[in-house]
C-alpha cells in the first residue's frame, strides 16, 4: 500500500487504523489458504496418499488434478471419476474451495501458481507429509501479565523456558540474561525492531529466560523475544496475547524468516496450550500441523499488526 502522510491527527488516527485492519486482512487470508491446503492435502491423501500437487480450476472452483511428487497423474477430473478418489471426498474438497475462493483471488496468492494447461488453471504444492514427533523442540509462546511494562514468554513444558521482558529507567542498555547466547542474538532483534519501524525502547531493556534446558538460545525465538519486547514497550495491549506461539527467526531488516523443524516447534506449542501459532509466511509449504490456528507473517510489522487486532477483539 502507498502510504500517505496526514497531518490531521483525526486522518492519521483513521489511516491508520485502517492500515492496521488491512495488514491483519492479509494476514487473515493467507491463514485461510493454507488452512484450505492442508484440509484438502488431508482429504486427498486419505485416498491418494503419495499426493504431492493439486490442479484446480479457479473459474468452475472445482478440483481438476492430482499429481505426485514425479509430477504422475494420479487423479484427474472428469476421466478419473470414481477412481483414485471417490466422489464423497471430491465432493468436500470442491466445497472448501468454494468457501475459500470467494476471499481473494488466487492471482495474489502466494504458491498458486498458474499450471501447465494455462489459466484459469492453478497448481499448488502440497505440505509436506508429517514427520515422526521429535522429542526436545522449543516453540516460545508469548503472554503478557497483568503487571505493566511487563511482558511474559513462555515456552512449551517440553523445554520448560519463560521469558521475562522487562523495561526499567536507567541507561539505555539490552541484555538477556539466564541462558546462554551469541551477541548477534541481541544485534539481530534490535536490528529488526528498530528496521521494522519501532522505535527502541529507552531505558534498561532486560530479557530473562529461565529454563531447565542447558541449550543455548536458538534464532527460532527471535519473533517471540521481540513480540515481548514490543508487548511492553506498549505497542498492544494485554489482551492480545492469550495462548500466541511464535516461532520465527528476525532478518535485520524486521522479516520473519522459517526455521528447520517448524512442525515440530508447532507441536510443541500445542502441547503448552497454545491455540495460535505465528510462523514465516515462506513455512507456508512446510507447516502441517492440526490443532492450531496458523498465522503467516511477512515481518514484524504484520505480526504486531495482527496482535493489535486480537487486542481489540479481546478488550
Amino acid at each position: 500500500m502507498t502510504e500517505t502522510l496526514h497531518t490531521d491527527p483525526a486522518m492519521a488516527a483513521h489511516s491508520k487504523a485502517f492500515e492496521d485492519a488491512y495488514q491483519a486482512a492479509r494476514v487473515a487470508r493467507r491463514t485461510l489458504y493454507s488452512r484450505a491446503v492442508a484440509y484438502a492435502a488431508a482429504l486427498v491423501r486419505t485416498q491418494l496418499p503419495e499426493a504431492a500437487t493439486l490442479t484446480i480450476d479457479a473459474e468452475e472452483r472445482e478440483l481438476h488434478e492430482v499429481l505426485d511428487a514425479k509430477g504422475n497423474t494420479l487423479w484427474h477430473a472428469p476421466s478419473s471419476a470414481g477412481h483414485g478418489l471417490t466422489d464423497d471426498i471430491t465432493d468436500e474438497a470442491n466445497c472448501l474451495l468454494s468457501d475459500t475462493i470467494p476471499f481473494g483471488s488466487l492471482a495474489g496468492a502466494a504458491r498458486w501458481k498458474a499450471a501447465p494447461q494455462g489459466l484459469p488453471f492453478r497448481t499448488i504444492a502440497l505440505p509436506e507429509a508429517l514427520a515422526p514427533r521429535a522429542a526436545d523442540h522449543s516453540a516460545l509462546a508469548v503472554r503478557q501479565s497483568a503487571s505493566q511494562g511487563r511482558a511474559m514468554v513462555r515456552a512449551s513444558e517440553e523445554s520448560a523456558a519463560v521469558v521475562h521482558a522487562t523495561i526499567g529507567p536507567g541507561l539505555d542498555s539490552f541484555a538477556i540474561d539466564g541462558v546462554s547466547h551469541e551477541r548477534e542474538t541481541r544485534d539481530r532483534i534490535r536490528a529488526a525492531i528498530v528496521n521494522g519501524g519501532y522505535a527502541w525502547p529507552t531505558g534498561r531493556v532486560t530479557v530473562t529466560v529461565e529454563s531447565v534446558a542447558a541449550r543455548p538460545l536458538g534464532s527460532m525465538h527471535d519473533l517471540a523475544i521481540a513480540c515481548a519486547i514490543l508487548g511492553a514497550a506498549g505497542h498492544y495491549g494485554p489482551n492480545a496475547l492469550t495462548n500466541v506461539a511464535f516461532i520465527g527467526e528476525l532478518g535485520l531488516d524486521g522479516r520473519v524468516r522459517p526455521v528447520p523443524d517448524v512442525n515440530e516447534a508447532a507441536r510443541s506449542a500445542i502441547a503448552s496450550g497454545c491455540t495460535i501459532a505465528f510462523i514465516a509466511d515462506d513455512d507456508l509449504s512446510t507447516i502441517d500441523v492440526a490443532g492450531i490456528g496458523i498465522y503467516y507473517v511477512e515481518n514484524l510489522h504484520q505480526a504486531v499488526a495482527a496482535l493489535q487486532g486480537f487486542d481489540r477483539a479481546n478488550s
